[in-house]
């Protein structure tokens, strides 16, 4: 009989997460913790959807209609606070709170010096977690630090699990509906084929959980694979190991697996070393071949010191013969950089998105370095007094938490929009091949630099209409020449000469300038100017981040995760868009998306149209 019988899980969400659902949680963790004591307790739950539009709500309601004695809550550093606010609510019902994960593991200290947390798990929590459910907390449950009696007790350290193989396989079938799939039936999901990473990298946050690297044997893989197949629809499979090609032998032997019991409906988004790609080249059709289609690469810095200096184990060769070998196979490939490094100064920075171009990325993700609390580089960056914040809701590898090298907050701030806008402006404008897609990337894009600005409430609204107008400014010199427009009647409709116009103050705009030239368009980037004989459309940076107000980021992945579950939903596709036309989220993004464009266009035809 165990000591809890009625237990929930939930991994907390951070504040921010940027809107797109490929990078959300499919808590494929908690479903592990819940598979190794679904046998031992009446009942095991995920009660909410921590995505939905009021989640705290949800868990309070769950909490009054059902039996619950314990909650365990996942949380990395940036939803630390978010895992409070739930743990409150469950103290609040008595509930036995027990956090674990990255952030309760590198300050098990601090975080049990809140009055709503009972204990913490450190480390990786599987035969911990089924300890504490089954006798209780005590001094006998290894990796378990608990309050007892006022005092604060760490008991020592559990050792990794050297054979993964014994874990059962996670419970997906409690996870509750999302995006309107639940259980084993999200479009989104995830497998660790292992545990854990070789190199050392000192802004990592895996060597304090996982340490030392070990597998799943091929078979355990494909085991859990067969659960998740469906030939109904193509599922999105996030491949999630620290380095997933660390063995190439056994990588192609789960390949191969995946191909004899046909398991090829997916398509396979994975992380990995750019050593570890060019080690496995010889294996990259057949990875293709059951589904591999984009694979993001820690690249991190173009400087070799700089590498060095966080123990990559890489160097810039490697990078960009890794995504070379990636182009060749039809692989998308993306690069993760992060900018912000004690030896780098502001000059180091700008050249960021230019080698990103050079070595032949086409997506990037340009991160600030953020120091997560028991890896090396927070107590570097600590003893530098580099850390400007602890404001662990910042800690999210977005928000700008340090100041290296003398370059202050707001310069730096600025160099994360500038390497966005540097890299992504005109090739983007270029990828969206239509005129209205050139500017409404232009203001996504704007809208994910406030999303992440605003987090900050360090920044005034001065602040984050200046980090998007230096978004904009590194647009500025792009330009393309005949480009095809298929939407290039809209522009001859218009004259021919159209400028779309991004102010930010007087003297201080950006101009997008399409002009007709034969059966095809030119596009240029400019600050802006007098130019007779264009019409001016103008959008003001005041009106997107009062867009941005209205339409919580909550509501925008809501929307886009249901639009790629209508894309992949082959047999129910008809009815999925009926019913992403007749959202609440999306009636409400369409009405205040009305609102800005109708005082856009007003606001462009009692201009002079011609400027």
């Amino acid at each position: 009989m165990s000591y809890f019988k009625n237990v929930c899980l939930l991994k907390a969400p951070q504040k921010i997460d940027i809107p797109y659902g490929l990078i959300l949680s499919d808590i494929t963790e908690v479903c592990y913790l819940a598979g190794m004591v679904k046998n031992d307790v009446d009942s095991i739950t995920i009660p909410v959807d921590t995505y939905a539009s009021n989640p705290l709500h949800d868990f309070e309601r769950y909490l009054r209609t059902h039996p619950a004695d314990m909650i365990g809550i996942s949380s990395m550093t940036g939803a630390y606070t978010n895992a409070l606010k739930f743990a409150k609510i469950a103290k609040k019902y008595n509930l036995y709170v027990v956090l674990g994960g990255y952030h309760p593991t590198a300050l098990p200290g601090e975080v049990l010096k809140s009055p709503y947390v009972d204990a913490v798990i450190r480390g990786e929590g599987e035969f911990t977690f089924k300890e504490l459910v089954n006798e209780g907390s005590s001094e006998g449950v290894l990796g378990l630090s608990f309050k007892d009696n006022g005092n604060v007790i760490h008991n020592p350290d559990r050792g990794v699990i050297e054979n993964l193989d014994v874990l059962p396989q996670p419970m997906r079938e409690i996870r509750p509906k999302r995006f309107g799939n639940k259980g084993t039936d999200y479009l989104f999901d995830t497998v660790f084929t292992s545990r854990g990473c070789r190199i050392k990298c000192s802004f990592c946050s895996n060597d304090m959980v996982n340490k030392n690297w070990r597998h799943r044997s091929p078979l355990n893989v494909i085991e859990e694979l067969k659960m998740i197949h469906t030939t109904k629809k193509r599922k999105i499979l996030k491949i999630w190991d620290a380095n997933v090609l660390t063995d190439v032998d056994r990588m192609e032997k789960i390949v191969d697996l995946m191909s004899e019991n046909n398991l090829t409906n997916f398509k396979i988004w994975t992380e990995s070393r750019t050593t570890d790609i060019i080690r496995a080249e010889h294996i990259m059709q057949k990875l293709h071949d059951i589904g591999l289609r984009h694979v993001s690469l820690g690249i991190e810095s173009p400087n070799m010191e700089t590498l060095k200096r966080i123990r990559k184990g890489t160097n810039p060769k490697t990078c960009e013969k890794a995504i070379e070998i990636l182009n060749d196979y039809k692989i998308k490939v993306q690069g993760y950089f992060i900018i912000g490094h004690l030896n780098e100064t502001v000059e180091d920075i700008k050249r960021y998105p230019e080698y990103a171009k050079t070595v032949g990325l086409k997506q990037a993700v340009f991160m600030v370095m953020t120091p997560y609390p028991g890896t090396p580089i927070y107590e570097e960056y600590k003893r530098a007094n580099s850390i400007n914040s602890y404001r662990w809701d910042m800690y999210n590898n977005f928000g700008t938490v340090i100041e290296p090298n003398n370059i202050d907050l707001k310069t730096l701030k600025k160099m994360l929009a500038y390497c966005n806008g540097k890299f992504y402006g005109i090739d983007a404008s270029n990828r969206q091949r239509t005129i209205s897609g050139t500017v409404l990337e232009a203001i996504y894009r704007l809208i994910n630099v406030a999303v992440i600005e605003k987090n900050d409430d360090r920044n005034s609204l001065s602040d984050l209409k200046n980090y998007m107008y230096e978004y904009l400014h590194a647009l500025v010199g792009g330009n393309i020449k005949n480009a095809k427009f298929r939407d290039a009647k809209l522009l001859k409709n218009l004259g021919g000469k159209v400028i779309f116009r991004f102010f930010h103050s007087k003297g201080n705009s950006v101009d997008f300038k399409f002009t007709m030239n034969g059966s095809s368009a030119d596009l240029s980037i400019t600050d802006s100017k007098k130019t007779d004989g264009y019409r001016c459309i103008s959008f003001y940076l005041d009106d997107i981040l009062n867009f941005e107000e209205h339409t919580p980021l909550k509501r925008i992945v809501a929307l886009s995760s249901r639009y790629d579950i209508a894309r992949a939903n082959k047999t129910k596709k008809p009815i999925i868009f009926l019913k992403l036309a007749l959202n609440r989220n999306f009636i409400a993004t369409l009405y205040h998306l009305t609102i800005f464009l109708t005082k856009t266009i007003i606001r462009s035809i009692f201009q002079n149209p011609r400027r």
